[in-house]
């Protein structure tokens, strides 16, 4: 992800943006009174100058060029106090659109939104490799031809697509956009985006899924206001995604959070994880389907984790004894890491944890009381289609500080 405006881990506090005063000031600061805009409406030229802390003249003109450029509206006037009302301007979120992928291991979504993550158009694809010899190319060539399919539609429109984020079932490096592990996707040291760059003609940022669940909970979910949040995602695998601080922790190398390699016993040590890591492989939905066929002798064809949750909520014997195992080995798993980390709130997320949230969060909850000295708050995510969400968000930060072509 290479471009000059603050990383969206450096930013998921969106209370009070970071000034500068090097050759990236006009862009950071132009950020700043945009997310200002966002958040809290329409604002009077003082408010602003209050809020991020930039002198007056400073304001005025990023103000003006705003609105030259359209992402800025006059709004009217305030309220008298006794003096002359003070001029309120607005963000106008449909100056612009961006594009937000989510791929899987079967399916990519896609959707333009304009710059308040409204969707305006979508489109879904599954993909099935088949006995192509080369299936990542084979992935990596359908998502760049929904993408164009996307952005060509989008051209006709009076705001056409300014800026790409995608998000990916991996490990990325969020300099580059390169992803480095995606197993599920059989892509590895790819330079997705790059590739994507070229293809579209436009800025690309690339990040982990993970995250971009966390950054979409963060800024419209079930995080909304809080600085110091762990995200757990359960679905075919596990990930993790620490907001420290109103911002999102990456790692040195932009692989935190892979909690799915969590080592959960003495057992686990003498056991190669090259695939699914010790944990996932347990509480990840392949690895509780496997709990269920070590219980049940027949499961029917196409027994699924939608399947198991049914049997587990009708009260099931062998259901539910699976799903106290995934209960304890999750509880060990929060436990461990909100000693380490206090986080105030966990959110658990992913196909799996979401449908199975009003089962899972009593039970850790009860399983942790009284363990540990500080027990975090739990408690399920909110947003369907929360990665294209956080992708959107992703590309919104981009577009928005991006000064506009020349007609």
């Amino acid at each position: 992800m290479s471009t000059g405006m603050p990383a969206y881990d450096e930013s998921g506090d969106r209370s009070r943006r970071p000034t500068a005063t090097n050759r990236t000031a006009a862009q950071v600061n132009t950020t700043a009174l945009l997310d200002r805009l966002r958040t809290a409406g329409p604002q009077s030229l003082s408010a602003l100058v209050q809020h991020t802390g930039l002198s007056t003249a400073t304001v005025n003109r990023l103000v003006d060029r705003l609105i030259d450029e359209g992402l800025v509206l006059e709004a009217g006037r305030a309220a008298p106090t006794g003096g002359r009302p003070a001029r309120l301007v607005g963000f106008n979120a449909r100056a612009r659109s961006v594009l937000a992928l989510d791929i899987g291991s079967s399916k990519i979504a896609g959707a333009v939104t304009d710059l308040e993550a409204r969707v305006v158009r979508r489109r879904r694809s599954a993909i099935v490799p088949g006995d192509d010899a080369r299936p990542a190319l084979y992935f990596f060539e359908a998502l760049a031809d929904l993408a164009a399919s996307l952005v060509k539609d989008a051209a006709t429109g009076p705001a056409p697509v300014r800026a790409v984020a995608v998000s990916v079932p991996g490990v990325v490096r969020r300099d580059t956009g390169r992803v480095e592990f995606a197993p599920s996707l059989q892509w590895y040291d790819l330079p997705l985006g790059a590739l994507l760059e070229e293809r579209l003609g436009l800025p690309v940022r690339v990040a982990n899924d993970v995250n971009l669940l966390a950054l979409a909970e963060l800024r419209h979910g079930a995080a909304r206001g809080r600085r110091d949040v762990l995200t757990i995602a359960l679905g075919t695998g596990v990930g993790a995604s620490l907001v420290l601080g109103g911002g999102l922790y990456a790692g040195s190398g932009g692989a935190a959070g892979e909690i799915g390699y969590t080592l959960l016993g003495r057992e686990s040590l003498s056991t190669p994880w090259p695939g699914f890591g010790d944990l996932e492989s347990r509480v990840g939905t392949a690895g509780m389907l496997a709990r269920m066929r070590e219980r049940t002798d027949a499961l029917p064809d196409g027994f699924g984790p939608e399947d198991f949750l049914g049997l587990a909520r009708s009260g099931d014997e062998a259901a539910t004894a699976v799903l106290a195992e995934v209960v304890d080995d999750l509880s060990l798993t929060i436990g461990n890491a909100a000693t380490l980390l206090n986080p105030e709130l966990v959110v658990l997320g992913g196909g799996f944890g979401r449908a199975a949230a009003d089962l899972l969060v009593p039970a850790v909850r009860r399983r942790l009381q009284g363990r540990i000295p500080l027990l975090p708050a739990i408690t399920g995510a909110e947003l369907e289609e929360a990665q294209l969400i956080g992708a959107a968000e992703l590309a919104i930060d981009l577009a928005a500080a991006a000064p506009s072509p020349p007609t």
